[in-house]
């Protein structure tokens, strides 16, 4: 299926990483119309802290940062910009990213992004963070989590 996938992306003449996102967010476009609901589900909640989880880990390495303190510290200066965020927020998500605090819950997420009527502060934190190009949706992270870090992975760069 790779090698499949591979040739595709070469006849289209667009990278690998860019055709994945466009089959999957093809694929994922049906399911997030059918929901009548825009909120978090306890399901979005687990692939959205799993995808945080994974990237945080892996950006903090590629960033260079001498522990993972001090990555939260340059990732939590993005993410208080936010007008939602207040400082219970900040001791919540560093417990879940360095302690072994369970997952975000649903109604955590609904509440930050009031009913997801406004960008999630954690996302575009994360996306500001890690520089990258190329960075999934909130509706995609939610369909798949984690697993979509190795795609965003090669693209981290000190911002």
């Amino acid at each position: 299926m790779l090698k499949a996938l591979k040739f595709k992306a070469l006849s289209k003449n667009i990278k690998l990483n860019t055709l994945v996102k466009e089959i999957l967010s093809e694929n994922t476009k049906s399911l997030t119309l059918d929901n009548s609901s825009n909120r978090f589900s306890d399901h979005d909640a687990i692939n959205c802290t799993n995808f945080m989880k994974s990237l945080f880990q892996n950006a903090s390495k590629k960033l260079n940062y001498p522990n993972n303190e001090e990555a939260f510290k340059s990732l939590i200066s993005q993410i208080e910009k936010f007008n939602q965020w207040n400082e219970s927020y900040s001791r919540r998500l560093k417990s879940v990213l360095l302690g072994s605090a369970e997952s975000s819950t649903s109604s955590e997420l609904n509440k930050l992004t009031l009913d997801r009527e406004c960008e999630c502060p954690i996302y575009a934190g994360l996306k500001i963070w890690t520089g990258s190009d190329e960075f999934p949706s909130q509706d995609l992270i939610c369909d798949l989590g984690s697993s979509l870090v190795p795609i965003i992975e090669n693209n981290i760069k000190p911002s």
